[in-house]
């Protein structure tokens, strides 16, 4: 969103106090809303151009600047950073209103699981953390399912979020520390673990959020589990994954899924936190 590019003091035409005058008019007549539509108006086009011709897209933005392009379209109530300062803390909109037992699903977690404890410990969720990681599974060798934490609950699952390949060949073929991994689809989680609602989903996979999100987004898991909140990191590595990102914004928004706040990762500008908001 672009105001009109204030006159220099080289144009000797201008003055500078009637153009003030002019802009105030403007800005007084604008709706209480304008903000906010703009935003949307604004990604709306980008997405727009990509799906017109997604070659031209790709070569039109480069470098950090794909980075910048997709930002937050509306306001979250009460944003609080959940976990640590650093990579592994996550942006919630308003967590003191979960209800108790509020189901968070934490995908991809390693051994920082501040996100997840402070989920459970202060806001009294009940937090699954999945990461069928070797040696993460051999850190929490000594965890009891459901182990209380603060006022919520902590379950960990030796299992990834799946399909891990666009190629339904190797959508299940997930080698961590020279070991094959188990994969399931969120549907076949929430399943098994008898969730009908999950409040939260987290996704911070290394890549492999693409093709799990086009799952996700195409079987409709989202709408069925009335997810309120995704966040996700997003790994912009290549042409490839910065096609599929934008693609999945796309199918994100077709679904009433918009973003409320984005963060870069400290240790590289070509992943960024997405925080968004679902319908309801």
């Amino acid at each position: 969103m672009r105001s009109p590019s204030v006159p220099t003091q080289g144009d000797a035409t201008v003055d500078l106090n009637t153009y003030i005058v002019g802009r105030n008019a403007f800005y007084q007549s604008l709706p209480a809303q304008y903000v906010q539509n703009k935003r949307l108006e604004d990604q709306a086009n980008l997405l727009e151009a990509y799906e017109k011709d997604p070659a031209t897209f790709l070569n039109r933005y480069k470098g950090n600047e794909r980075g910048f392009l997709f930002d937050a379209v509306i306001d979250a109530k009460n944003m609080v950073r959940v976990g640590t300062f650093a990579d592994g803390g996550k942006w919630v909109s308003d967590p003191q209103s979960l209800k108790a037992g509020a189901v968070v699903y934490s995908f991809g977690a390693g051994t920082e699981i501040s996100f997840d404890t402070e989920s459970a410990g202060l806001f009294g969720c009940e937090v699954h953390c999945f990461d069928p990681t070797p040696s993460v599974e051999r850190a929490f060798a000594n965890c009891r399912p459901g182990q209380p934490v603060g006022k919520g609950r902590f379950w960990y699952h030796a299992v990834g979020l799946g399909p891990v390949s666009l190629d339904p060949e190797k959508a299940d073929d997930l080698v961590l520390e020279d070991r094959k991994c188990q994969v399931k689809h969120l549907s076949e989680l929430a399943a098994e673990l008898g969730h009908a609602h999950v409040d939260i989903v987290k996704i911070d996979i290394e890549g492999g959020e693409m093709a799990a999100l086009t799952e996700i987004l195409s079987s409709g898991i989202l709408a069925r589990l009335a997810v309120k909140q995704l966040l996700v990191e997003f790994h912009l590595w290549d042409d490839e994954h910065w096609s599929s990102f934008v693609h999945i914004i796309s199918l994100l928004r077709q679904q009433g899924y918009l973003i409320f706040r984005k963060e870069f990762n400290p240790l590289d500008t070509r992943c960024a936190e997405f925080c968004f908001l679902g319908p309801g």
